[in-house]
């Protein structure tokens, strides 16, 4: 079984519709409104995959990223950056940052979750 899913939005009925959709595929969930939230929760509880909204009240998502990556024990968990921002040049920017993927709003759940699965056996993968 894999350590909880992190998912990080300010929008609280995407956060509910997220951890519905995770929690029917069988994942564990934990949640977050705030990047610093998000920061604190990769660090005590190292999730297994997380997907972070760029836009939030706090950090950019592109800063917890970043942070995420600069930081020895949450530097591996795989990110998938879920997101309304789908200009190419936003993409780029999330993969620079550090993003294993970049999943665009709206989105289809049955290809989230088909993204998230990859990215999961890929990871156990390569431990």
């Amino acid at each position: 079984m894999y350590a909880p899913i992190l998912c990080v939005d300010d929008d609280v009925n995407a956060l509910d519709t997220l951890t519905e959709m995770l929690e029917d595929a069988g994942f564990p969930v934990m949640a977050a409104q705030t990047g610093y939230d998000a920061l604190a929760l990769a660090v005590s509880r190292k999730p297994s995959l997380v997907l972070l909204d760029l836009v939030l009240p706090d950090l950019p998502g592109e800063e917890v990223c970043r942070r995420l990556r600069a930081h020895a024990p949450t530097a591996d968990i795989p990110v998938i950056m879920l997101t309304v921002k789908g200009s190419e040049t936003d993409k780029v920017i999330g993969f620079e940052t550090g993003a294993d993927d970049y999943v665009t709003k709206p989105f289809s759940e049955q290809i989230l979750l088909a993204r998230i699965r990859a990215l999961l056996r890929r990871h156990e993968m390569a431990r």
